[in-house]
């Protein structure tokens, strides 16, 4: 069943109701507007298979200000929308237990003082597309953690990626700050830019505890950046800049094709670092 919100006085009454009230494939469109507020966020857990569209092509046209948790294996859709939490110690978008999430055209954000993941995801799938995973100002904060999911990401741009026991493929995509692997995670990629010029971070990119990296056309936005591996597979070819002038330390354990030879080794890998 379609429900669509937006066109009453009371729509933040009326999208509160349809979340509780939903029944598996209903779809909730939303006319433009902002829904609850920044000073008020809603809080809230879904139990049914929903699909949350804004009724324009561009995402800002539909705010909420919201955070979810989603579980027991239910699917969610959001497009055409903004989602961004503003109170702390809750993730604007969190899922369990064999959750699906898909993402198309939309923003998610956590605008708050403490440093909680805008996304965490266990034992959980995403999907996002034409997308933004944010983190506010913070720069230490992680948009999205991962811990056994699985991601596939397309033309998304993702505010510090943290990978755990997970796998995750990104095409045409950005991370920002810095991406890391830890724990037997696994990232397939093409097409893939990282951008540490805005955070203090010593590394712009990490793969660490037998995990593995594959992929090739690896973009780096900072003029000296740094990888680091441990114990870890990397076999990425097409980098910018080129392999010697990118700054590698990894362990002997390690093993490293950088555009199909073994690039030149600055010290052993630091797994603190």
């Amino acid at each position: 069943m379609k429900i669509l919100i937006g066109n009453q006085n009371k729509n933040d009454e009326q999208l509160t109701q349809a979340i509780i009230t939903a029944r598996d494939g209903d779809i909730i469109e939303l006319l433009p507007g902002t829904y609850f507020s920044s000073t008020d966020p809603f809080i809230c857990t879904i139990r049914r298979n929903i699909t949350f569209i804004g009724k324009t092509n561009n995402k800002n046209d539909v705010k909420l200000f919201c955070s979810f948790t989603i579980g027991e294996q239910n699917i969610v859709i959001f497009k055409n929308l903004t989602i961004s939490y503003t109170a702390n110690e809750d993730n604007t978008l969190s899922a369990y237990d064999g959750a699906r999430i898909y993402g198309n055209n939309i923003a998610i954000n956590r605008q708050t003082a403490d440093d909680w993941d805008t996304i965490y995801g266990k034992d959980a799938y995403f999907s996002f597309k034409d997308s933004q995973i944010l983190t506010g100002r913070k720069v230490k904060a992680i948009g999205l953690s991962l811990e056994n999911s699985q991601l596939f990401s397309d033309n998304t741009a993702i505010q510090l990626l943290l990978e755990k026991h997970s796998k995750a493929y990104l095409k045409d995509s950005f991370v920002y700050h810095k991406l890391e692997l830890r724990q037997t995670s696994s990232l397939d990629f093409h097409n893939l830019s990282i951008d540490s010029t805005g955070s203090p971070t010593k590394n712009d990119l990490a793969v660490k505890g037998y995990s593995r990296m594959n992929g090739q056309d690896l973009i780096f936005i900072n003029e000296s950046p740094a990888i680091r591996i441990l114990k870890s597979k990397f076999k990425v070819d097409n980098f910018q800049p080129m392999p010697n002038e990118i700054h590698f330390k990894f362990d002997d354990v390690s093993k490293i094709e950088a555009d199909g030879k073994l690039p030149f080794n600055e010290g052993p890998s630091d797994a603190k670092k």
